[in-house]
């Protein structure tokens, strides 16, 4: 990653502006860390290293290729949310395989990523994170495709969070919040006020299936 520009990947949001770059999680990653980054690490574990350093790595890369910003050193708040520069909205997700990172700048919305390695997400998980209406919803489809249309519901759960957290500053639990999916799009309602975001708001997104095999999801919340 340190010797070439990492992929890009297009179309999984509605906006062009928002920049998506992903790579594999990277054992050298933690080499390239600036000094500020790296002292966060010191009881970190080499799994959860890698997945820091290799966000970290596409964090900066993204920034001086798409926003002319250099060196920067992306570190976290007491909350633990990423601290990006000003001006820019973006959010960072990893699994056990690849790491990914969307940037857009900040006057054009926020944006929330999530990715997953596995096949589907198993029924005896549902209802902790999913409303009886979304369960009918999914035990109403094809047994054949129930399990990944269940996975990219809760993607899309953990997606919405990090689109909306820069703006509410709360948290925000899996069932104040209604996703419906199809083949290839989420839409996101919420079900109470969180923040600025009134009872019923929607926020949209995509989902797909990586040519890695990731389940890959992005949440866009317009601006301002």
């Amino acid at each position: 990653m340190a010797d070439s520009l990492s992929p890009t990947v297009p179309g999984l949001f509605d906006d062009p502006r928002v920049q998506v770059l992903t790579a594999p999680l990277d054992d050298g990653a933690a080499r390239r860390l600036s000094p500020r980054e790296a002292a966060a690490t010191t009881r970190m574990r080499d799994k959860r290293l890698r997945e820091y350093a290799t966000g970290r790595a596409l964090v900066r890369e993204g920034l001086a290729r798409f926003f002319g910003i250099e060196g920067f050193d992306l570190v976290n708040a007491e909350d633990r949310s990423p601290i990006w520069p000003a001006g820019i909205a973006g959010s960072l997700s990893h699994c056990d395989t690849r790491a990914w990172v969307a940037l857009v700048d900040r006057s054009a919305g926020t944006v929330g990523i999530d990715g997953e390695h596995r096949e589907a997400l198993k029924p005896e998980l549902w209802r902790h994170t999913m409303l009886p209406e979304e369960i009918a919803a999914l035990e109403a489809l094809d047994p054949s495709i129930r399990g990944l249309r269940a996975l990219a519901l809760f993607s899309a759960k953990e997606a919405l969070y990090k689109a909306q957290y820069p703006r509410s500053g709360q948290f925000m639990g899996f069932h104040a919040l209604h996703v419906s999916v199809d083949e290839s799009r989420v839409r996101c309602t919420f079900q109470e006020d969180v923040g600025p975001f009134a009872r019923g708001f929607v926020a949209e997104g995509r989902w797909r299936r990586t040519e890695t095999g990731e389940l890959l999801t992005g949440v866009w919340i317009p601006g301002p």
